[in-house]
């Protein structure tokens, strides 16, 4: 008996890898498997997926993309060569292709879904306002959202949806104040509408 070489495994084995991170990997090497149907579309460049922000690619002019994704396409003939996972636990090297397999996957998943979008977070700047914003007046109101929130607003739109009853000010005297968490729900709600 040996001690499993997969990265803060230790699991005693008789091969490179244990039996827990031999199913792990096999695991890793069917959800790879699955995505190979996928890759057909961006290998070709027939999928709609958010592109990463990169420089040129338009027309037949030089330095213009080529017609197929080469690296997706040598990522799925890699996909299509790996083995079972008992085949690499035998390989003194398992726990280097247990890591490469599980960095293709992850190539390959990115290539086909496309990169994570990014924006803004309306639910944390939320609550984020909510807790830490006392009521204010218009005045007050108008540049802690442009800061705060990104919300630019005017006093009309303010006094608008307090008119039409969307908005309930906390307080009328000497003059109105609101909920800056309030505010934004109305912005919300009419940015819905």
């Amino acid at each position: 008996m040996t001690e499993c070489t997969n990265i803060d495994c230790g699991n005693e084995s008789d091969l490179y890898l244990c039996r827990q991170c031999i199913s792990d990997l096999q695991q890793w090497i069917d959800k790879g498997r699955a995505l190979i149907p996928d890759m057909t579309a961006t290998i070709y460049r027939l999928d709609n997926v958010r592109q990463a922000p990169t420089g040129g690619g338009g027309g037949l002019v030089t330095g213009s993309k080529p017609p197929i994704d080469l690296a997706a396409l040598e990522l799925r003939d890699w996909l299509t060569r790996m083995h079972d996972s008992t085949t690499y636990a035998a390989d003194q090297m398992a726990a280097g292709w247990a890591w490469e397999i599980q960095d293709n996957v992850r190539r390959a998943e990115r290539m086909v879904s496309g990169p994570e979008p990014e924006g803004v977070d309306h639910a944390a700047i939320r609550e984020k306002v909510e807790n830490i914003a006392p009521p204010m007046p218009t005045r007050q109101l108008l540049p802690f959202l442009r800061e705060k929130a990104g919300i630019v607003l005017t006093s009309q739109h303010i006094r608008d949806w307090a008119r039409r009853g969307h908005l309930r000010p906390v307080e009328r005297d000497p003059q109105p104040t609101y909920h800056p968490h309030e505010v934004i729900a109305a912005w919300h709600r009419k940015e819905a509408s």
